[in-house]
């Protein structure tokens, strides 16, 4: 298909589909959507393609593909506002809050694409554990980005830290810790934009974020639009600023993140191979033997305990001291094995506890 679109208006597209600039000038988040560049949008994703000038657009849609031309921009005012706020401030980190569905990760993608507009680098840290953008699901990444960006597929992974869970309610200690970690290792006076879970909405949920919040003591914290009940808690311990949710937000249902989980397990075994690990002078964590059944997620980690890759649990020799493992990790890189509590097919198929 092509569009002719007009200045000050948005193309809001849903994937699967494929999108090229012919003409004109646009925006997606910020960042510059450049004349024939290629611009892939998967089945889970959806982008607002912002009209500076009149553009011509050509796209090829999937079968579940949507699209929709928009008068005004899908941004809503307060974005903006943030922005400006935490730039002016000379702020240095930024924690964004919101449970799922709410934009989290397109607002973060913003606001580093804003922030790189007076900055030469940005560190974007993404502890959502369950959907991560930077590395596999049930770890913490870490990029340290220097050009605006539309697609976090394209994005460098700098460090990462294993957790071996997508749930943070039993780990919440592990989560902040490895924040703090992550961020530790950011050069200083380099801004951190923190993208958390989406586990917000009750009592432990709300303990755990307010612990975050004092632990990691960000200089500005973002909330986007949630219940009154979950405010009031906030307003009463910690200063945040309230933004809205976008009127435009594609939601996923249970069966769409588990595809977008498996995606990026497979994604992170790419080129594995079965491989043995002798196990005299590493250390290990997590190996129960009574629960160890074959597909659990491994954690291969270096000498300062940062994921070096992930791998899948084949089977332990205790007598002979060695562990097979399906994994791209180069055996000599490893210091430390941490055994997680997912269970994975090869193919990056989640298995289910019984």
């Amino acid at each position: 298909m092509r569009f002719l679109i007009q200045s000050g208006k948005t193309l809001l597209v849903s994937g699967p589909a494929s999108l090229k600039l012919q003409e004109g000038e646009a925006n997606v988040f910020g960042a510059p959507f450049k004349p024939q560049q290629r611009l892939i949008v998967k089945r889970e994703k959806q982008f607002a393609i912002e009209i500076i000038e009149e553009s011509i657009i050509e796209g090829d849609f999937g079968e579940s593909a949507t699209y929709l031309e928009i008068d005004d921009t899908t941004i809503p005012e307060s974005w903006f506002e943030a922005a400006n706020t935490f730039q002016k401030s000379n702020n240095k980190k930024l924690l964004v809050i919101g449970s799922t569905d709410t934009g989290k990760s397109t607002l973060c993608t913003f606001l580093v694409n804003h922030i790189l507009k007076f900055k030469q680098s940005v560190a974007l840290l993404d502890a959502d554990i369950g959907q991560s953008d930077l590395g596999p699901p049930g770890t913490l990444g870490l990029s340290i980005i220097n050009k605006p960006y539309i697609e976090s597929d394209n994005l460098n992974l700098d460090s990462m830290i294993f957790v071996g869970k997508t749930s943070p309610s039993s780990v919440t200690e592990k989560v902040i810790n490895g924040i703090s970690k992550l961020e530790n290792s950011v050069q200083k006076g380099t801004s951190i934009v923190i993208n958390t879970d989406g586990w917000i909405l009750d009592t432990e949920a709300i303990a755990y974020k307010l612990r975050m919040i004092r632990q990691l003591d960000p200089n500005m914290t973002i909330i986007l639009n949630e219940g009154k009940e979950f405010y009031n808690i906030f307003e009463n311990n910690l200063p945040f600023m309230r933004i809205q949710v976008p009127k435009f937000i594609k939601t996923r249902g249970r069966e769409d993140r588990k595809k977008i989980r498996e995606y990026h397990y497979k994604k992170y075994l790419k080129n594995a191979i079965h491989t043995n690990f002798s196990l005299n002078g590493i250390m290990m964590e997590g190996f129960l033997p009574n629960r160890i059944e074959g597909g659990e997620i491994l954690g291969f980690l270096d000498l300062n305990g940062f994921l070096i890759g992930i791998g899948i649990l084949e089977y332990i020799n205790r007598r002979k001291q060695i562990l097979r493992a399906y994994t791209n990790v180069n055996v000599r890189n490893v210091t430390s094995i941490e055994c997680g509590n997912i269970r994975l097919m090869h193919d990056g198929s989640e298995i289910d506890w019984e």
